[in-house]
């Protein structure tokens, strides 16, 4: 009991709090106007009979999240596609580490392949930066999130951190569930995927054995998801460019919102989630480094390694990369029209946002074409 209530504040929704929150959904009227969105014939009486029946957390994924999102899937891309299925077992529990590049989508479409291969779903981790309202909070505890705090001074840093690895080792050595977590704080906006030391640092706190044995024990599995056709794209580019030199970026009012919803209603093209192998012997050569941080670092470089791999490389990385390069490498994979489109969409797409330099031309053929040097990057 003591376990469970230092897990208050971050933990989802339990079952038996479901009725109340799906009474209270009934009545927001945001929440109808979701669910209609993605489902315009159902009357609002439908919803309301619909959230009257779920008791259960499950019943909620089954019967409202899992639709939702599938649909949603199969109308803003050509197709949603898993492999590495045969990685995982059935009942067991792992620590999913991602890359990470749609805020919402990322998780929610590892879920959907998850519930409809007979796995558990996942809970997932989520920035409390993105509760911004209470229907958000409502959706994304019901859903199985739970939250990470950021933002917060150093000693409730280390607490907070503290914390979230003991609520995550817990879930996992206890068999309770899976959890998922993104690699990084943040999406990686230049699809260079590194995993942070520091998210490594936060799962090993509060962990007495060596660190192979603490990482062992959470199963760690990388996963890799990839889209197509990224409908954030030209919105990253801002940042990047900030960052490239050095100034301190600072997001507009609403700026998470919009990157959420272009996400959601954007079109992605095909779509691949890629689960890997779960790490265990290669966990042996942390033994070989004295050094913590170097520990870190090389357990970052084995996600980062998987993840490079299992990636799933689209047409739109290596014109990408071709073009970046002034190469043609990767031309039996694409069509001369194939690139001459690419290249149209880009520059329209790029002049919209209103970002029509060579520097934000190459920043976004960059975001492409990065993965393709990742995975070059291991030979």
């Amino acid at each position: 009991m003591q376990k469970r209530s230092a897990f208050e504040d971050i933990r989802p929704y339990h079952d038996r709090e479901v009725a109340e929150i799906t009474a209270r959904l009934a009545n927001n009227p945001g929440f109808i106007e979701v669910v209609q969105y993605v489902f315009p014939d159902r009357t609002e009486a439908d919803i309301r009979a619909q959230l009257a029946i779920i008791n259960t957390v499950d019943e909620f994924q089954k019967k409202i999240a899992h639709p939702a999102i599938r649909t949603l899937a199969d109308n803003t891309s050509a197709s949603l596609e898993v492999s590495g299925l045969e990685n995982i077992t059935k009942g067991e529990s792992y620590l999913f580490i991602s890359n990470h590049r749609d805020i919402i989508l990322d998780s929610a479409l590892l879920n959907v392949l998850l519930l409809e291969s007979g796995h558990q779903t996942t809970q997932t981790a989520i920035g409390n930066n993105l509760l911004s309202s209470d229907l958000i909070t409502d959706l994304t505890k019901l859903n199985k999130n739970f939250v990470v705090k950021r933002n917060t001074g150093a000693r409730e840093l280390y607490e907070n951190s503290l914390r979230l690895s003991s609520y995550i080792r817990h879930h996992i050595t206890e068999g309770l569930s899976s959890i998922w977590i993104a690699q990084r704080e943040g999406r990686t906006k230049d699809g260079l995927d590194k995993t942070q030391p520091g998210l490594l640092k936060m799962l090993s706190i509060g962990c007495e054995e060596p660190l192979r044995n603490c990482f062992r024990d959470l199963k760690v599995t990388p996963v890799a998801i990839s889209y197509e056709n990224d409908p954030c794209d030209v919105l990253k580019i801002p940042e990047l460019k900030a960052v490239s030199r050095d100034e301190k970026y600072e997001k507009k009012p609403g700026e998470d919102f919009l990157s959420i919803i272009t996400g959601l209603k954007g079109f992605k093209g095909r779509i691949h989630v890629s689960i890997g192998k779960t790490i265990d012997k290669e966990l042996n050569v942390l033994a070989d480094f004295p050094n913590m941080n170097d520990k870190l670092r090389e357990l970052g470089d084995i996600i980062d390694r998987q993840i490079f791999e299992i990636y799933k490389l689209w047409p739109t990385n290596l014109m990408a990369h071709d073009l970046l390069h002034g190469e043609d490498v990767h031309k039996s994979e694409y069509t001369e029209n194939d690139r001459d489109a690419f290249v149209k969409k880009a520059k329209e797409r790029l002049a919209d946002a209103g970002l029509d330099t060579e520097e934000d031309y190459r920043w976004l053929l960059k975001m492409y074409a990065n993965p393709v040097k990742n995975n070059l990057s291991l030979v």
